[in-house]
């Protein structure tokens, strides 16, 4: 016969060890090690993009100077473009540290030109634009929220005057029972009408930041 428990002991000792394999391998296997690039740049305040040859200038940046961008372990290298109205834009491929933190100043070159520099104005102007329409965007919760609950609630209302107009209906004499019924299915009728009213306006003014975001973002 198999002896139950001596097998039982020998496959709880054998998934110990294979658990302690795999716990000694993850503990002296190297992990990753995140660095960084610090970029300071001249003028103090400039937008950076990265990874990107040909940055959409018209985005939102990666980050603004002064920055440390963090750098994966085994990359050598990281491509910055560098964005400002006034200035010529530019985009390096920046050699990085094996080990340790990279440095970097960059000093860019003041441009002149009338055409390039209103050019970078519209950038802007868009950028701003697309900001604008984001928040818009995040804006039209709040107002699709209060319909959707002033939605509820007139569906409340409704249900309420329904009940209260049934048992007007199933009272057989004009008494103070049918009074109050009365009162009460005029009152739910006309809290229904304005909650419906209130769902349609922020219903609409929900549509229109919503469409209004979606335009700007463009």
């Amino acid at each position: 016969m198999i002896n139950i428990k001596g097998a039982s002991i020998a496959i709880f000792i054998l998934l110990f060890a294979l658990c302690g394999n795999v716990f000694a391998e993850q503990s002296t296997s190297p992990q990753a090690k995140t660095r960084y690039l610090q970029i300071s740049t001249n003028p103090s305040t400039v937008d950076l993009y990265t990874e990107l040859i040909l940055p959409d200038f018209a985005s939102k940046p990666n980050y603004i100077s002064p920055a440390f961008i963090p750098v994966p372990d085994g990359k050598d290298s990281i491509i910055v473009s560098f964005f400002h109205p006034n200035y010529a834009d530019t985009t390096i491929n920046i050699a990085l540290s094996p080990n340790d933190t990279s440095f970097i100043i960059v000093a860019l070159r003041q441009t002149y030109d009338d055409e390039e520099i209103e050019r970078n104005q519209d950038l802007l102007k868009h950028r701003n634009r697309r900001i604008l329409g984001g928040y818009l965007k995040w804006a039209s919760i709040a107002p699709f929220a209060i319909s959707g609950i002033s939605a509820i609630v007139s569906l409340y209302n409704i249900s309420k005057a329904n009940d209260h107009k049934k048992a007007m209906e199933n009272t057989r004499f004009l008494n103070e029972k049918y009074d109050g019924h009365m009162r009460d299915f005029k009152d739910h009728k006309s809290s229904a009408k304005t909650a419906k009213t209130v769902s349609g306006i922020f219903f609409a003014t929900g549509i229109a930041f919503l469409t209004a975001g979606f335009v700007l973002s463009f």
